[in-house]
């Protein structure tokens, strides 16, 4: 009997042991999860300071760049070639500024008049021109024209091959909702529009932005590099992709400082009626930054505009992608 009792204190005393045990696993494992997002939350706060430093490190370097040479912004200038780093608190931090004008901005497609926007004919002729090169089907490439001018503009008329609101709000489309009746704040916006959803969304996402002016085309030639092939193709309604390939390659590293020179040096390509502006400088620019922290790691991009006025101020901006 006096054994018997032991081995049911033992046991007893084993089953308090593993419940003892599981407890402090269990409170282990809230601790360790509490310190990781009190972590995370501590490196949230530290990259968002971060981000907002580089940016207004970099819109001083703009400014300086600009206020210097504001005729001349090549690959080579030291805006764009030179990265920005610095730690703060054991924290990594590397910031990089490229030139973001060389895209086709789909709000060209509109300019101003009035109180209404009316067709750009320039900027749709480059963007028949770019869509076709890429691939595009006629057909839809009509569409595609037709149905983003119907989503800027104000009017309820439809293009002959737009849309208006009576499709967008109607049982067809979905979600339900209302064309824009304004430019578009982001390229995103274009996945609203059905015609472009029968289009592989990478030739948008590579090729086209959306900036907040009603105006024409431009394009810097000094920054242009092999991506921009396309691009620099369909805005010269002469050249073909072989012309353009030639440009590119033979952009001098200083870049180019005015039209004269430029058109001399390439006086065998027939370089006239361009479908916008040809800049040798720009004012929109991109902003990438990275972030390392204890095994913690984040991004964020800014689009800058140094604007009329001389102030730059910060477009549009992501976390992390988003």
């Amino acid at each position: 009997m006096k054994f018997k009792n032991r081995g049911v204190v033992l046991i007893s005393i084993l089953m308090i042991v593993l419940l003892l045990s599981a407890i402090a696993i269990t409170f282990g494992n809230k601790y360790l999860v509490a310190l990781k997002r009190a972590q995370y939350i501590e490196f949230q706060s530290l990259s968002l300071n971060a981000f907002r430093n580089v940016e207004a490190l970099s819109l001083n370097k703009i400014d300086k760049s600009l206020r210097f040479n504001s005729n001349n912004i090549t690959k080579e200038n030291p805006l764009i070639k030179d990265e920005i780093f610095f730690e703060i608190n054991g924290a990594k931090i590397v910031g990089s500024i490229d030139d973001a004008s060389n895209c086709f901005n789909i709000n060209s497609l509109v300019i101003k008049n009035k109180d209404d926007y009316q067709e750009n004919k320039k900027s749709i002729n480059a963007l028949r021109e770019l869509l076709y090169l890429t691939e595009v089907d006629n057909n839809i490439i009509e569409e595609i024209i037709d149905q983003t001018i119907d989503w800027i503009d104000t009017n309820s008329n439809p293009r002959a091959y737009g849309l208006e609101d009576y499709y967008y709000s109607g049982p067809l489309h979905s979600p339900r909702e209302f064309s824009a009746s304004r430019l578009l704040i982001n390229i995103e916006e274009l996945k609203s529009i059905p015609s472009v959803r029968l289009v592989d969304w990478k030739i948008f996402d590579h090729l086209f932005c959306a900036y907040p002016f009603a105006s024409n085309l431009k394009l810097n030639i000094n920054t242009l590099d092999e991506t921009n092939i396309l691009l620099l193709t369909s805005f010269f309604p002469m050249i073909d992709i072989k012309d353009a390939e030639y440009i590119i390659d033979n952009i001098p590293l200083d870049g180019f400082r005015d039209i004269n020179t430029f058109l001399q040096t390439f006086n065998d390509i027939d370089l006239s009626s361009p479908y916008g502006e040809v800049l040798f400088t720009s004012d929109i620019f991109t902003v990438k930054t990275v972030i390392e922290y204890e095994g913690y790691s984040a991004s964020s991009e800014s689009t800058l505009i140094y604007g009329k006025n001389k102030n730059g101020y910060i477009l549009s901006r992501t976390y992390n992608g988003i």
